[in-house]
This record gives structure tokens, sequence and C-alpha cells, in this order.
């Protein structure tokens, strides 16, 4: 097949050129149409999608052209005119060029996580769909394309259902999310966090289904705090008034950017904390000085346990990763029959318009006399003879065409 054999996937992966240089070749959304459109002729590409995540940026396309590491250089150095010869010279040596079926799957593994930096990440699948809709809109894409990224988001999808490849968590707010419902979280116990960035944030969203009775937010910065403890119901605090504001709690998850432990058991007494409390120390150093585990009943749970777990996690779906390329290899059989079919209806939808054209010049040029003589019942008899032959004379070449184009036997017969 001439498209499978000109289709192309040019990959920059964390892997081989380091996140540093991949994060030079990516390009803004609103940016894209600009910087490549006018170089797309160039190398004679017909199909083209740009994917850029954290960890990799890839060009998708179709072309006659053969790809080596000069043509390859010049691509990038159209795409990229202000890119040092130095990058360029990298990027075309240690990039990854795929070409005809091997890129087809390769889009495959991309969209099923197969190829990412962090293995069953779902996040990959949005990131390619957003990808197509934009060289879409920005008319770089076809039906090669298309079908192709149709079939390896449904292979993705079909992945994470049938496989175990996604259901083992590896992200630490997940990893310590999960622990705490383990725990047997109710409306009546109070939560404390301490730190208000991205992770602080991430779990106290997932637990403010959990309505609980109180809720607290200690950062260094005050506004910070209160911001965040605005969006979960909660009421925000300056770290410097943590052992006076705290109370009473059942939970504390803390996870701060200090460079040493900022809670300690000194603090511990003068807040008068007694009874077993649940701990959750996301940080690195730890925020948690050992002598609280030392002097009170605690609940630790920390980010160095956390994260071996998610390597085993890991592991286990590293495992589910041979069932995976399985399915894949099934779903690239039926990518390549979809572009065939549509090949095949691209080839002939003018049919239907020649044959009614004919239809049409016999009954009002070429037979007309002897059609104006028929009686209305007659008229009406050879008006159904001639719709029906329409049909067949569509229908047997549509399914001939396939029989030929798929190289599969006719399911249904030429002539009922």
């Amino acid at each position: 097949m001439l498209a499978l054999n000109h289709f192309k996937v040019i990959a920059l992966t964390h892997r081989h050129l380091g996140l540093d240089l991949v994060g030079k070749f990516h390009v803004e959304p609103d940016e894209q149409k600009a910087r490549f459109e006018n170089h797309l002729a160039q190398f004679n590409i017909k199909e083209f999608m740009f994917l850029s995540t954290c960890n990799r940026v890839e060009f998708f396309f179709r072309s006659p052209l053969h790809f080596d590491r000069a043509t390859t250089a010049a691509l990038f150095n159209a795409f990229y005119p202000k890119l040092s010869p130095e990058d360029i010279d990298k990027a075309a040596e240690l990039s990854r060029l795929h070409h005809g079926q091997d890129a087809i799957r390769h889009v495959f593994h991309v969209s099923s996580s197969l190829d990412s930096l962090i293995i069953g990440e779902r996040e990959i699948i949005t990131q390619v769909r957003t990808a197509y809709e934009r060289a879409h809109k920005n008319g770089f894409t076809g039906d090669f394309i298309r079908i192709g990224v149709q079939k390896a988001i449904e292979t993705a999808k079909q992945i994470y259902t049938e496989t175990e490849i996604a259901t083992k968590p590896i992200s630490v707010v997940n990893l310590a999310y999960r622990q705490l419902i383990e725990r047997d979280l109710t409306s009546d116990h109070s939560i404390v966090y301490v730190g208000a960035g991205q992770t602080i944030e991430a779990i106290a969203g997932n637990l403010q289904k959990h309505n609980f009775k109180s809720i607290k937010v200690f950062n260094r910065t005050k506004e910070k705090a209160t911001a965040l403890a605005s969006l979960i119901d909660g009421e925000g605090y300056s770290l410097s008034d943590f052992v006076e504001k705290v109370g009473h709690f059942d939970v504390l998850v803390t996870c701060t950017g200090s460079d040493h432990s900022i809670l300690n058991a000194t603090m511990f007494k003068q807040m008068g904390v007694t009874g077993k409390k649940t701990i959750v120390d996301l940080a690195i150093p730890n925020d948690i000085d050992a002598s609280i585990l030392e002097q009170f009943d605690i609940d630790y749970i920390s980010i160095e346990a956390l994260k071996e777990e998610a390597k085993r996690n890991l592991k286990e779906r590293e495992k589910e990763v041979f069932r995976c390329e399985q399915l894949v290899e099934m779903r690239i059989e039926e990518f390549e029959t979809a572009f065939k079919n549509r090949k095949l209806e691209l080839a002939m939808q003018e049919i239907p318009q020649i044959m009614k054209e004919i239809k049409l010049r016999a009954l009002d040029k070429t037979f007309a006399k002897d059609v104006n003589a028929l009686d209305p019942k007659s008229r009406e008899t050879l008006d159904k003879i001639l719709n029906y032959l329409e049909k067949k004379y569509i229908s047997i070449p549509m399914k001939m065409a396939k029989q030929i184009v798929l190289e599969q036997d006719l399911k249904d017969p030429i002539i009922e």
C-alpha cells in the first residue's frame, strides 16, 4: 500500500536526546500553523501532525522522500531556523525514524503509553487526540492520519480496559490517597495540610468529597494557604501560626519545599497532641522530624515507602506490555483494512452519479419515444426495473472491488 510506505515518524524522545534538547523542539499550539505550513511542500509532505509532550516531540507525516540524517537535519533547519547547528545536528543524529508499518506501530505504541516515560500513563491519549485536532484544524491532515489516530486511540482505550497496565497506581499522590482511604476516613475526622503546592492541592482535591469536620491549610505564604483553603472549604493560616492555630487533628498531610524538617516533637508537645495520628509526609527531605515518630503514636506514610510501592507497581505494569503489544498488532491489521476501504470509497464515489446519468439519458433521449408510448402501469414497472438494475450495477462493482482490494472472500453473493 503506497500511502503506508510513505508514512513516516521522526521521534525526539527523552531516552535518546535528554529532556533539555527535546524541549527546544516544542512549538506552542498557536504558532504551529505559521511555523510548519510553508515548509511542507518543500519536503513533499502530503499530511502532517505535530505531537509535543513533556518528554517527547514527534512529527507524523506522509512523504515519498527518503529521509536520512541529512534530510532530517534539513527538515529541522526549516522548522527551527533559530536553533544552533549543533542542536540541529545532534537531534538529527539521535532522532528515531520510523516508516511504513513500523511508523503506524509506533503511533499505536505512543498512544497506548507503551513508549512513555511512565508506562500506563493515560494522559497521552488526550495529548494525541488534541494534537490531531489541532493539525486537522490547521489543514495538515488527510484520511491516512485521521484513520491512523482514530485506530490508535481505540487501541489505547482497549488496552486500558482489557489489561492491567494502568490498574496499579504509580503516582505518589494516588498512592497516598489510596492509603488514606484504607484508614476509613469519615466526616468526623479533622485534617491538616502543610504546604499549598501542586501535590497538596491534588491530594486535597481528591479528599474533599469526604467532607471532613475540620480542614486547615498552613503555608509559609498565608495568601497561598488561604487560596487553597477557599477551594476545599477550609481555613488558611501562615505556617508560623501552626502551633497556635492547628488545634485537634486526626490526619496531617505535608509537602513543602523546605530543606529541613519543619515539624518536631517539641512542637507536638506544645500543641498537646494525644492519641494516634495519621501523617502523610510527601516532602523531600521529610517535613516530619524523626523525634515525632519516636515520641508519639503515629501511623506514618512516608514518601520513601510510597516510592517503593510505585516501583513494584511499575514492574507489574511492565509485565502487561507483551499482552498490550499483541492487541496493537491486531489493531494494525484493522487500520490497514479501514484505510483500504476508505481508498475504495473515494475511488468509486462517482459510480452512483454516473449510473443515474446513464439511466436518465436512456429514458429522456435514447428511448424517449418508446417510453412515452407506454401506458402508466407499464411505465411504473419499467421504472422499478431500472431502479433495481441501477442499484445492482452500483453494488456489484463495489463488492468485486472490495474483494480485490481487501483480498478476501465475499461474504455476500454478487447476484441474488
